[in-house]
Order: structure tokens, then C-alpha cells, then sequence
């Protein structure tokens, strides 16, 4: 199936493109994978679960944990902090030949520095109205909607510097799923 080490696969792209949504569909179509949960300091939306979802936790420990050393990357996004831990990678990579993780650009950067065999599939949006248009949907206000979109912009630019890219159009999500499980064929991490 894949090394006996494990194969990280980083779905990397913009705020709402639906980096989570794409990793669940694979999950779904691929037995015995794991999945990085980020740890944040954002506010725990209604329908989501701690240490399901993200771990939630507060500034003065993702800080604390931060100048510890236990993250792969932490960043600062409008919504708060963001990290993925060292050890629980390291852990599911023990546990699992294909473990999934949903990052922004900035932290793959960094992550792809210190695991450069990371095969990285950047998601891209139909166009950046979607993106809006999801944002609104989650009850997001204007003014954080407008800061998002301004770090989705930037990030669009960087997405041929990466392995990938499979474009999440609204009303084709199927393709989507289908177009990434391509991906993962032919670079030969499933069979």
C-alpha cells in the first residue's frame, strides 16, 4: 500500500475550500488511515467536537506548548492560533500507512520542510466568490470574511509550488473526491 513508515498526504489550500470536507470523502473510500487534528485557540463552533474536529485549547497553552517545541508549525490567523503537533504525527504514522492532514499554506511551508515526503494536494476553490459564499453560509461577519478572503488571494498564488492540485468547484464535490483519489493512484500511495 504504501511504505512501511507511513505517508503523509497534506491537503493544503484556502479558509472554507473544504480541506476537511475532501479528507473525510478519502477517508471514507480508504481503509486504515488517520488524520492530524490541529490544535487551536479559535472558538469551538456549534458543530464541532474537541479532539475531533481540532483540539481546542487556550492562548496561554498553545504558547507555552509552542515555546516547548511540540509543534511542527503555529501560526497566528485572524481566528486565532493554529499547530500540528509533533508527536501525534509521529503516532499516527506508527499506527497507520496513510495519515491525512488539512493545513494552510504558510504551515505546510513548514511542515514540508521537516517531513519533505509529504505528498502536498493543493484544493483550490471554483473561484474566490465560493469562497464568500461559504464563509457567509457559516455565519462568518463581513469584516472577518474580508480578511480571509485577502490571505485566500495570497495563498492562490502559491499553488503551483506544491505537488499537486485538484479544484473543489461547488456542485462537484464527487469530482473533487475523485480527482484527489487519482492523485493518490497514480503516485502510487494506494493500490
Amino acid at each position: 500500500m504504501t511504505n512501511t513508515k507511513g505517508q503523509i498526504i497534506l491537503i493544503v489550500g484556502p479558509t472554507c475550500v473544504g480541506k476537511t470536507t475532501l479528507i473525510d470523502a478519502l477517508r471514507k473510500r480508504i481503509p486504515n488511515t488517520g488524520v492530524i487534528i490541529s490544535t487551536t485557540t479559535r472558538a469551538i463552533r456549534p458543530t464541532e467536537k474537541h479532539g475531533v474536529d481540532y483540539e481546542f485549547t487556550t492562548a496561554e497553552d498553545f504558547i507555552e506548548r509552542k515555546a516547548k517545541g511540540e509543534f511542527y508549525e503555529a501560526v497566528e490567523r485572524p481566528t486565532g492560533y493554529y499547530g500540528s503537533s509533533r508527536l501525534q504525527v509521529h503516532s499516527l504514522l506508527e499506527q497507520h500507512p496513510i495519515v491525512f492532514g488539512a493545513l494552510d499554506v504558510e504551515g505546510c511551508h513548514i511542515v514540508k520542510k521537516l517531513e519533505p515526503d509529504a505528498l502536498v494536494i493543493f484544493l483550490s476553490p471554483g473561484d474566490m466568490q465560493d469562497l464568500s459564499v461559504r464563509l457567509h453560509l457559516r455565519g462568518t461577519g463581513d469584516e472577518e470574511i474580508q480578511k480571509r478572503l485577502t490571505v485566500a488571494e495570497e495563498e492562490m498564488h502559491s499553488r503551483t509550488a506544491f505537488d499537486e492540485e485538484v479544484l473543489n468547484i461547488d456542485g462537484k464535490f464527487e469530482e473533487t473526491v475523485e480527482g484527489a483519489y487519482q492523485i493518490l493512484l497514480k503516485r502510487g500511495v494506494i493500490l
